[in-house]
């Protein structure tokens, strides 16, 4: 009896001993598919440990194409990024003073345009905020409707058109409103080579900048009379081109920069028109891009290239874009990098080339 139960006892013992064995095995097979899967799930997340990420944008205005593009493309990454971000209209010489003092890991960023390389090769920004001086984020969108604008009663209808009248009348003067040391200087700068190249100093010195600031400040400069032509772009200045506008105030595209018409509008382009300069069509897309501090953590700046990717494919904010006549024109920031420099230095040459501002200026 006694042998039957102690073999009954180890028997019982052997099968409680399976049965922990058994679960354990179970438990650390669960346990390492929760690890995988969690491992899986987290690659290509790109949440942020910051409570708020704040964006500093090279102008001062809420509403031009910078806050626009910033704003739209903020709004859709807060949620990519797991985070708040807030857009922070303090200008270029703010914002990059600040970006130059801000912490690396991501709080403070700056989103802009070309003018932020533009500005340095200008003069109108320190050497010190060259493109080699910062982490360069990612291409976002571009602004195709980057313009040149007349009254709507002006005796031509296109840039190249006034070059002609300029040549046809040499007792006329045509003045532009633009703002130095950015897009609107380089483009303007690009019209007159061209006039120098195709007609010759006779009527090209007889072309004269008013520098001036603001949209607001250009259109202005128009309806004074203190311009004849201003800088512009379809979603500001559209408004004021359409019918029923009063005379006073009418004004009339004569051509974009972009290398190809913006849809819905009947602009033509400078290539088109047959503007060029050194021998190349003259095309100059507007684009934004972030920008960071040099030393930026690695993984933010991952994080917020992947989520710009994201929202570069999400359709509902391409249609945002549309309302105000901008387009998604998405470049990851490795490709970014290199895509700016190498645009900076193919406009080198027309800086080099221009008349300074302090020469034509009325």
């Amino acid at each position: 009896m006694k042998k039957l139960i102690m073999f009954l006892m180890a028997a019982l013992l052997i099968a409680v001993l399976a049965a922990c064995g058994s679960d354990s095995s179970d438990s650390d097979a669960e346990a390492e598919s929760e690890n995988t899967s969690g491992e899986e799930a987290s690659e290509g997340e790109t949440g942020v440990d910051l409570d708020r990420v704040r964006v500093l944008i090279g102008s001062t205005s809420t509403g031009g194409d910078t806050y626009q593009n910033a704003d739209a493309v903020t709004r859709y990454m807060e949620k990519a990024m797991d985070t708040n971000m807030k857009v922070d209209a303090v200008g270029a010489l703010r914002a990059f003073d600040e970006l130059s003092k801000a912490d690396d890991d991501g709080s403070t960023i700056m989103f802009f345009h070309d003018m932020a390389y533009l500005g340095v090769e200008y003069g109108s920004f320190d050497q010190e905020h060259e493109l080699e001086n910062w982490t360069i984020g990612p291409v976002v969108a571009t602004n195709p409707g980057n313009a040149f604008l007349t009254s709507g009663d002006a005796p031509y209808d296109t840039m190249a058109e006034s070059a002609e009248w300029l040549n046809e009348n040499p007792d006329e003067t045509i003045t532009v409103a633009i703002e130095s040391g950015g897009v609107s200087e380089v483009v303007f700068d690009g019209y007159y080579l061209w006039v120098k190249e195709e007609y010759g100093t006779e009527v090209s010195d007889r072309i004269l900048a008013y520098v001036t600031g603001s949209q607001e400040d250009k259109n202005q400069a128009l309806w004074d009379g203190n311009a004849d032509i201003i800088h512009g772009s379809i979603g500001a200045n559209n408004q004021y081109t359409e019918d029923g506008v009063e005379n006073k105030i009418k004004m009339k595209f004569l051509g974009i920069t972009a290398g190809e018409r913006v849809e819905g509008f009947d602009i033509p382009t400078f290539a088109e028109q047959g503007i060029t300069v050194n021998g190349k069509e003259f095309v100059f897309d507007k684009e934004f891009f972030f920008l960071m501090p040099k030393n930026i953590d690695e993984n933010f700046a991952s994080k917020l290239d992947e989520a710009v990717t994201q929202v570069a494919e999400n359709e509902d904010y391409a249609a945002d874009l549309k309302k105000n006549t901008y387009v998604v024109n998405h470049k990851p920031a490795d490709e970014a990098k290199e895509y700016l420099m190498e645009k900076r230095d193919n406009f080198r040459y027309i800086i080099e080339n221009a008349p300074s501002l302090d020469d034509i200026a009325q």
